[in-house]
């Protein structure tokens, strides 16, 4: 397994954890509230990185 899938299922893995805290009732952990945040925030850029890198293909190729 890749550092890449190891990451990926680590933050999978905090996310689930912050989700069953919140369900039950412990969700406000600061600490978990960090890594989420960051989490989320890393796949948003990513997400909008790709968006970007669409768009330039898409409008820059020659007609």
């Amino acid at each position: 397994m890749t550092a890449a899938k190891i990451l990926i299922l680590t933050a999978i893995a905090i996310v689930a954890i912050k989700f069953v805290a919140s369900l039950f009732g412990k969700g406000n952990i600061p600490l978990l509230n960090q890594l989420v945040t960051v989490i989320l925030g890393l796949f948003i850029t990513f997400e909008l990185f790709q968006l970007g890198q669409l768009l330039l293909s898409k409008f820059s190729s020659p007609i």
